[in-house]
């Protein structure tokens, strides 16, 4: 086996897949004009990745063993950024994560993940996490639901394997991947062995169909959507109507003490991605964008805009900041496998979601009600509106066509198709909001806090043995 190319990937999609996008069944994603753009940058990935060597393989699936490992894994696959390629290292790397955990469970656990990561390493593979459950009445447990297939559950066994049945939710770019890793939403309980499921199956297994939503632009003049046009990626509920899962591709089968050991671990990489694998650019394009909205408009040296400038700076400089605490505080399992801090992952994203819309408020701020009213570009270019244009937008510094292409770019990031889907799945992805505050406190300690205070009043035994007072 050996990496593939672009259009060997392309060609790779036409297996049979059952996919739809707004209701008409699609054969090949690589021709769908809805999916044909998020298929384009992947094969391009691939394209930059590849090398002809029989035994190399993709940066994708290196599991870093240090910290030195991790930067030059970030180093290889610099530019190299998309929604397959991101999925496949979070799926691996969780799966890693909890191996050596779920080996407890079941020996043969750890095994069959090491041999499926080195099975798609060798095919040079993408993988979609499938995590989200459709879950029904959310106060209700799994087997508690008017509908068992509420959460993905086992339903049938044979000696070689099991079927599974159930719908995964929201699941990113699952129709132009190859592999549907499988993880328990959440913790299980006794007697809610069925729903403590993990594994992996292809993506063109019998029983296995994809309902995609986009928020790819309809619209052809890409211009209008500068950002969305060129980069984004389908959404599919993946419905498993039993699926056949063999034996060698399971590892949690039941053994509900351990189901939250995957969902953590798919939690810890799902947050990490957001921000600590790649090099953080987000928030210092948000500083950029409002500084040059700011020049644009004359009002850059304006105190109180220097002011909103400063807010923006201190945010993208604390994220920034966070996601390198991470890595600085770094652990490994049992197998060697660099692990970044929880508690810092968990901290920043909570921190940087809980402040982002306020951030964009003031990038909204300086740049004004023209991020949504702005003319088209092709108002622009009609050759009876564009003197007028020109001389009403035209300001120092910046032509009319540079400042509508500003316009657009925010109203396309921040207030629009992309900016819709970047906000909702930003905050929710590896949790939502309440997660992130429930797992930075369950890895705060706590003691060490109450410790410190004891020790400054100089109250309790701690402050007597050690003959420390208040200061």
């Amino acid at each position: 086996m050996a990496m593939m190319t672009g259009d060997q990937y392309r060609e790779s999609l036409k297996d049979g897949r059952v996919t739809f996008i707004e209701g008409e069944r699609c054969d090949d994603p690589s021709t769908h004009p809805l999916l044909k753009t998020a298929v384009d940058v992947a094969a391009g990935i691939y394209d930059k990745l590849y090398k002809p060597d029989p035994d190399a393989y993709s940066p994708i699936f290196w599991i870093p063993q240090s910290k030195e490992e991790m930067q030059q894994r970030q180093e290889a696959l610099r530019g190299a950024a998309d929604m397959t390629s991101g999925t496949t290292s979070v799926s691996v790397m969780a799966i890693a994560m909890a191996a050596p955990e779920l080996a407890k469970a079941n020996p043969v656990y750890r095994e069959r993940i090491y041999n499926y990561i080195d099975y798609c390493r060798k095919n040079d593979l993408r993988l979609a996490e499938t995590v989200t459950d459709a879950k029904g009445n959310r106060k209700l447990r799994p087997t508690q639901q008017h509908d068992p297939d509420q959460y993905l559950h086992v339903v049938d066994r044979t000696p070689d394997g099991v079927y599974v049945r159930g719908c995964k939710m929201h699941i990113s770019a699952a129709s132009i991947e190859h592999e549907l890793v499988i993880f328990p939403t959440k913790s299980m309980r006794p007697g809610e062995e069925a729903y403590a499921f993990g594994g992996a199956v292809p993506v063109n297994a019998p029983g296995v169909t994809i309902i995609n939503t986009t928020y790819a632009p309809h619209d052809e003049d890409k211009r209008h959507y500068p950002v969305s046009s060129r980069r984004n990626t389908p959404e599919g509920f993946v419905v498993f109507d039993d699926v056949f899962v063999p034996n060698e591709r399971i590892w949690l089968d039941g053994e509900t003490e351990y189901a939250g050991t995957l969902a953590s671990a798919l939690g810890l990489w799902e947050r990490t991605a957001g921000g600590a694998m790649q090099p953080r650019e987000a928030e210092d394009r948000l500083v950029g964008l409002a500084a040059l909205m700011a020049e644009a408009n004359g009002v850059a040296n304006e105190p109180h805009i220097q002011d909103k400038l400063a807010t923006l700076m201190i945010f993208a400089t604390m994220c920034r900041a966070g996601h390198e605490a991470a890595w600085a505080n770094a652990t490994t399992n049992e197998d060697g496998n660099l692990i970044p801090s929880t508690i810092f992952i968990s901290a920043t994203k909570y921190y940087q979601h809980e402040l982002e819309d306020r951030m964009v408020d003031i990038l909204h701020d300086i740049a004004g009600t023209m991020v949504t009213n702005a003319p088209t570009m092709a108002d622009f270019e009609h050759p009876d509106l564009r003197p007028g244009l020109e001389k009403l937008l035209e300001t120092p510094g910046f032509t009319a066509e540079e400042r509508l292409k500003l316009y657009h770019y925010i109203r396309d990031t921040t207030a629009d198709a992309l900016g819709g889907w970047s906000s909702v799945t930003g905050k929710q992805a590896g949790g939502g909001q309440f997660a992130q505050r429930m797992v930075t406190a369950r890895n705060y300690d706590m003691e060490r806090a109450k410790a410190i205070a004891r020790r400054t009043v100089g109250i309790g035994q701690e402050a007597l043995a050690t003959g420390k007072e208040g200061a």
